[in-house]
């Protein structure tokens, strides 16, 4: 959730195909009776940064509040700093679609990296027999670490204890209704089935967003 982004809708603009409430499942939109446009009846719903429906917009009719920087925020999530009363180390849910390659790799580095400031978990809206082998092999011989042997497999949102914070990976699919106090979508996009370049790019790029948000998150 977060209080400071989330979607205008111009009405103008509006053809009115509800492209934007077939993918949102966190209840910031409703349809409204006498207008094509949807009404925003939920913005705190919103996840900070995810700009899911407004590319799915074949009109154009969403932009989203602060993405000019008036709320505030930096959203390449250097600095900013969400607001949690949860006592202890927050729980940190990286969430993707399969929960097989970014998120586990989110979990993995989190919890090699920012265990002293929170507590690392992934989960997917689907299963996957095994985690990615790229990946496997990838953070093996990059980071050392094993994540099939230290126990990480595909799990459910279900399976996992309730978070604090969740991170969406990339919300090119549809962002499952996760509770949390905050949660936010860092828009990586999958590397399965590219080369060993790309791949690393993208576990060096969830390093540095892990590495943030644990300083974002300390305390």
């Amino acid at each position: 959730m977060s209080k400071t982004w989330y979607p205008i809708i111009d009405e103008a603009e509006c053809i009115g195909c509800g492209a934007c409430l077939a993918l949102c499942q966190l209840g910031v939109y409703k349809a409204s009776i006498g207008k094509e446009a949807p009404d925003v009846v939920y913005p705190v719903g919103c996840v900070h940064g995810c700009k899911g429906c407004g590319s799915l917009c074949p009109a154009s009719a969403i932009s989203y509040h602060g993405d000019d920087g008036s709320a505030g925020i930096d959203y390449s999530f250097e600095t900013y700093k969400p607001e949690l009363s949860c006592p202890g180390k927050p729980k940190v849910a990286f969430v993707c679609t399969h929960n097989a390659c970014r998120s586990q790799i989110a979990e993995a580095l989190g919890r090699k990296l920012a265990s002293d400031v929170f507590e690392s978990y992934s989960a997917g809206t689907e299963l996957r027999d095994s985690i990615n082998s790229d990946a496997q092999r990838l953070m093996l011989e990059s980071h050392g670490i094993d994540m099939a042997g230290c126990g990480q497999r595909s799990k459910l949102v279900a399976d996992i204890p309730a978070p604090d914070v969740v991170v969406f990976m990339g919300c090119e699919v549809r962002c499952p209704n996760v509770p949390s106090e905050y949660s936010e979508d860092w828009g990586i996009a999958d590397p399965t089935g590219k080369g060993d370049g790309e791949f690393l790019e993208v576990i060096e790029e969830i390093e540095r967003r892990v590495l943030m948000l644990k300083e974002r998150l300390s305390r």
